[in-house]
């Protein structure tokens, strides 16, 4: 569990909005101001250019929204490179956005600053962590749905060229 005190003193929040085909990151500073902002794709590259953007602010905290379920690979990859990122649930976040002043727009942007801001306004969140049983089991029925996927594909591949090679019976009346 991160403690209030290691929140409350982060001079800078590095908040993630998880999506599955992008990363939306803003850094939020102790005054509940967006510093800057980066869209990102779920690849090796996007990681490279979050860990990149996050050099400005070395002491930062992360946060994560979800960071068990859509942020769990951001979640791992961060723990492997040996950082900690607080999971800000989506409930939190969704509220401190409904509570913010602004125009009622929802884009990743805004849901990305609503997690800092849950960051350094909540008491008490935890620090993001991995069931490796979950994860592995995720990963098995993703490939699962994938192979079926293919092989739908297929069975319907095969069966439109063997409609074409089959001449139509035609029955006289």
């Amino acid at each position: 569990m991160t403690s209030t005190s290691t929140l409350a003193s982060a001079q800078v929040v590095i908040a993630i909005d998880p999506h599955k085909a992008s990363w939306t990151a803003v850094a939020v500073d102790a005054r509940l101001q967006p510093l800057a902002s980066i869209r990102v794709a779920v690849n090796r590259d996007g990681y490279r250019q979050l860990r990149r953007f996050s050099r400005r602010w070395p002491d930062a905290v992360w946060a994560i929204e979800g960071a068990a379920g859509l942020g769990a690979p951001l979640t791992t990859r961060l723990a492997v490179d040996g950082v900690e990122a607080v999971n800000v649930p989506a409930k939190l976040a969704r509220r401190v956005r409904l509570l913010s002043a602004g125009h009622g727009r929802k884009t990743d942007e805004a849901d990305a600053l609503s997690v800092g801001i849950a960051v350094l306004t909540a008491t008490r969140l935890n620090t993001a962590v991995i069931d490796e049983a979950i994860a592995a089991l995720r990963a098995l029925t993703e490939h699962r749905d994938d192979l079926v996927r293919a092989r739908t594909q297929t069975v319907n591949r095969m069966h439109a060229l063997l409609a074409q090679l089959v001449p139509p019976v035609c029955r006289a009346g």
